[in-house]
């Protein structure tokens, strides 16, 4: 999409060269390892296969629409921050029903990184400088150490209503956001949805795809009083209505 004139852009020949080879390669494949008479049943039904073949396709652009946009996004964001990413190298989760943004998480990327990228846009106040030496990274839920992720989560300015009053305990081995995820979301939502402002107003999101060294869970929010973004710590068995999580959808 051209967002300053709001057309499609054609596909390119290239584009068009490159999936007929991979779509070629499948249906060798597929055709391959069927007997004669179904053969015989496909080739006698040429306009069912074509249909089949074309509501597969259909089906599968309508569920990654939204994707373009915001990988776009993310690229450009890891670009200016001198962050390569191989688009090819990971998987994308399905898109849930209803409004989810993407979060994509680069290999490589610190947490001491992130919080300086912040830093260049908004005030930030963190519990210790150094939150790679904070984080038990033996308890993260998931980890970009060889190779990108993503992961949906919902489009909510503040954290998951359904999730108040659940403390980490609680929610045990729930898929919920990590801090990592929680903090590049501030930045993705900071300069890509609202041009210039914050998630978790009213509320506090409670990474508890996270913990501290000492088991305590991060949670974030903005404070609105002096404009700072604040990452701290709560014992794992607090629950409360401020605190919230925030559930995620993976591969």
């Amino acid at each position: 999409m051209d967002k300053k004139n709001g057309t499609v852009r054609e596909g390119t020949k290239g584009q068009v060269a490159e999936l007929f080879g991979k779509i070629s390669q499948i249906l060798l494949a597929i055709v391959q390892g069927l007997n004669f008479d179904q053969l015989k049943w496909l080739i006698g039904h040429k306009a069912q296969l074509a249909k089949a073949i074309r509501d597969s396709v259909e089906a599968l652009v309508g569920k990654i629409q939204d994707l373009p946009d915001y990988l776009v996004w993310w690229q450009n964001f890891y670009r200016e921050e001198g962050v390569k990413i191989d688009f090819t190298s990971f998987e994308i989760p399905e898109k849930p029903e209803g409004d989810w943004w993407l979060i994509l998480v680069a290999s490589g990327m610190t947490y001491n990184q992130i919080i300086k990228i912040m830093r260049k846009k908004f005030k930030v106040w963190v519990y210790t400088e150094d939150l790679d030496g904070a984080i038990d990274f033996s308890k993260e839920q998931r980890q970009a150490t060889d190779k990108p992720y993503a992961v949906w989560v919902k489009a909510n300015i503040e954290a998951d209503s359904e999730l108040k009053n659940k403390s980490a305990n609680d929610l045990g081995a729930t898929l919920a956001i990590t801090l990592l995820e929680r903090l590049l979301l501030e930045i993705f939502y900071f300069s890509s949805i609202s041009s210039g402002n914050h998630l978790d107003i009213d509320t506090w999101t409670l990474c508890t795809g996270s913990r501290h060294l000492v088991g305590d869970v991060p949670f974030v929010y903005f404070d609105r009083s002096v404009g700072k973004v604040f990452v701290h710590w709560a014992n794992p068995s607090i629950a409360n209505d401020l605190l919230r999580s925030r559930q995620v959808v993976s591969v």
